[in-house]
């Protein structure tokens, strides 16, 4: 009798409430990274790949660079520091809090992006170093509140892992603020597009890749069930982006072949470290039927999978193209497949992938369309392949530019979906934030290599 009436006041019993979300410390960044891809970055991506797959001329460079920093440090940069703030509280068992540095940060990475828009308009090249200068400035700051957030001493190798991390985004805005004030020194408002890879390559394999496989490393078991890293290549997986850097600085004051070589060693050192963790740990590991992935649909876990599977093409890519140095392979078209094979492939399709999983957990809300995951998935998949059939066009296939060109437009489609997510989920009612209670990982047995 006694369990049937237990059984009965449960039933009578309220239902219990899920907790509230916790502050949204990361949504001016996140509005300000997907403003910037969706309604700048893939627009000129697009226009780009249509200027030169459909006939026209050279390539405006200063458009191109342009597009290039909008995506590096406007998109991926700025996401990073957004997200940041909540999930370095959750590696240390802190509460999630907007520190009085936030609000700054927010306020020069805005600014960085602005003058960097406006140093387009003829007579405005000056604004582009105060640009870059800015988003320095803002990721230099952020890297010095990583390295004070991640004090507590088991986190010792993460901590100066995601500081460098950090660290390499103001480094390779610091090179360009050089790089284009000897320019203008010069009389020239379009800076070398050599350096100019140099700086995006910094940026993208020790900045972005480096902080993603931080992260990675420590908060893995988030999105894959039984992540489990080697605990020799957790030790190993830092030295991939830090050695990337000084290849990619190399290679535009080597010979026209080492050049090749360096820049192409520093894309395999990052993407192939990239690939090693991914897989090592379970990424494509399949559980039966289906993935291991803790997403909230298949479709969240085939994009991953698309990000892995690229990160690997990728490694194979930059592999090739270095041994082929000083042949009559046409290096530059290629390596640029190659690096959109990294941004598009590897690092928005896990942009997109975590976005999609992480809008329930920081909203506390359901996301509104969920079937615009598997919108996102297969314009992601269709953009990747289009986009290494470059290849093909370059070897006598001019038939293909125009899928070329579209292969732009779908890379457009999955950041668009994840932002109208986003825009929907924030402009309902917000339920009341979380009471103070700290934020924590424990329980998930992550392995950070310490």
């Amino acid at each position: 009798m006694s369990d049937q009436g237990g059984l009965e006041r449960a039933r009578q019993a309220p239902p219990t409430l899920a907790a509230p979300p916790e502050a949204p410390v990361y949504r001016p960044f996140a509005l300000l990274a997907f403003g910037a891809m969706v309604l700048v970055g893939a627009p000129l991506g697009v226009w780009l790949l249509a200027w030169l797959h459909l006939g026209a001329p050279a390539l405006p460079v200063d458009w191109l660079l342009l597009h290039a920093s909008v995506q590096v440090f406007g998109f991926f940069g700025t996401l990073i520091v957004g997200v940041a703030h909540h999930l370095l509280p959750r590696f240390t068992g802190r509460l999630v809090v907007a520190s009085a540095l936030t609000p700054w940060l927010a306020v020069l990475l805005a600014a960085g992006l602005a003058l960097r828009a406006a140093a387009i308009v003829p007579g405005a090249a000056a604004l582009a170093p105060a640009g870059a200068l800015a988003q320095g400035a803002a990721f230099a700051l952020f890297a010095r509140w990583v390295w004070r957030a991640l004090d507590p001493p088991p986190l010792a190798p993460l901590r100066r892992h995601l500081t460098a991390s950090g660290a390499w985004l103001g480094a390779a805005c610091a090179l360009e603020v050089v790089i284009r004030l000897v320019a203008l020194a010069d009389g020239r408002p379009v800076p070398d597009l050599d350096a100019m890879r140099a700086v995006h390559s910094i940026a993208l394999l020790g900045g972005v890749l480096g902080w993603v496989s931080g992260v990675l490393l420590r908060a893995g078991p988030m999105f894959v069930s039984g992540w489990h890293v080697p605990r020799a290549l957790a030790v190993l997986v830092p030295w991939g982006p830090s050695l990337a850097v000084p290849l990619a600085t190399a290679a535009p004051l080597a010979g026209p072949v080492a050049a090749i070589v360096l820049a192409r060693l520093a894309d395999l050192a990052a993407l192939g470290t990239m690939a090693a963790l991914a897989v090592s740990a379970g990424a494509l590991r399949r559980s039966g039927r289906a993935l291991p992935m803790l997403s909230r649909s298949r479709a969240e876990a085939r994009i991953f999978r698309l990000g892995v599977v690229s990160a690997l093409a990728g490694a194979i890519g930059a592999a090739a193209l270095a041994l082929g140095a000083g042949t009559a392979l046409p290096h530059h078209a290629l390596a640029d497949a190659l690096r959109h094979l990294m941004t598009v492939g590897f690092l928005t399709s896990v942009v997109v992938a975590m976005t999609f999983r992480l809008i329930p957990v920081l909203e506390g809300a359901p996301l509104p369309w969920p079937r615009l995951r598997t919108v996102a998935f297969a314009a992601l998949l269709g953009s990747v392949v289009l986009r290494t059939a470059q290849g093909l066009a370059i070897y006598g296939w001019p038939g293909l530019g125009p899928a070329v060109a579209l292969s732009g437009v779908l890379a457009w489609i999955a950041p668009a979906a994840v932002a109208a997510s986003l825009a929907a989920v924030m402009i309902r009612p917000r339920p009341p934030t979380a009471p103070a209670a700290p934020c924590s990982t424990r329980g998930q047995r992550p392995h950070d290599g310490s």
